[in-house]
């Protein structure tokens, strides 16, 4: 495994009940009626097939396979590496230290043994984001500069709740969030000291 992305760097999940992709997890009817849309769908496509994301844990434990090594980034599981750039410049601009915790790593580890819904639902919220960028500034969201990308993510979080790319960024968010939030340094900003450890609810009463 590629020592960039180690496991012992990343938020543990595992045994957690925090769940960072809820938000992106709907019934199929409200899938079909997000994909007419079109939000952010022309802009990204998902990198994973329904066969990549049933081998992208015995893909990422064997070495590349030579004929893809220059095609595909090894230390990403579903993301290609434009997406994942547009998903880690969000993540630090939604939540400061997100990057220091690997958020963006932990996501697309994630995102890839998903369902294929819950990544197409993923993927058009960046591309939303994407879209915003280009439509204001004619270039990607990860080459905004700090005060162009504050004053995006203002408009849009402003924006009514039925609106597509505010519920894009509510989604982006929600997933960031509970992921810091799940980190060493992020229940250490709200208060945890280490010194005590609680058990999760589904294990309490």
């Amino acid at each position: 495994m590629n020592d960039d992305v180690s496991n012992e760097h990343l938020p543990v999940a595992a045994e957690s009940t925090n769940d960072p992709l809820r938000p992106f997890r709907i019934g199929r009817r409200a899938v079909l009626q997000s994909l007419a849309t079109g939000v952010g769908a022309a802009v990204f496509a998902p990198q994973a097939s329904a066969a990549h994301v049933h081998h992208a844990a015995a893909t990422a434990a064997k070495p590349a396979d030579p004929a893809m090594a220059t095609t595909a980034d090894s230390t990403l599981l579903f993301l290609d590496r434009h997406s994942f750039d547009t998903l880690a410049a969000l993540s630090e601009q939604i939540v400061p230290g997100s990057l220091a915790t690997k958020v963006p790593e932990f996501l697309d580890r994630l995102l890839a043994v998903e369902s294929i819904e819950t990544q197409k639902r993923f993927t058009q919220a960046l591309g939303a984001f994407e879209r915003e960028a280009r439509d204001a500034h004619g270039i990607p969201w990860k080459s905004l500069t700090a005060a162009q990308a504050t004053a995006l993510l203002t408009k849009i979080s402003t924006q009514p709740d039925s609106d597509a790319t505010r519920k894009a960024f509510d989604g982006i968010k929600g997933a960031v969030a509970e992921t810091y939030f799940s980190t060493e340094a992020g229940m250490k900003e709200l208060g945890w000291n280490g010194g005590i450890a609680f058990a999760p609810p589904a294990a309490c009463g």
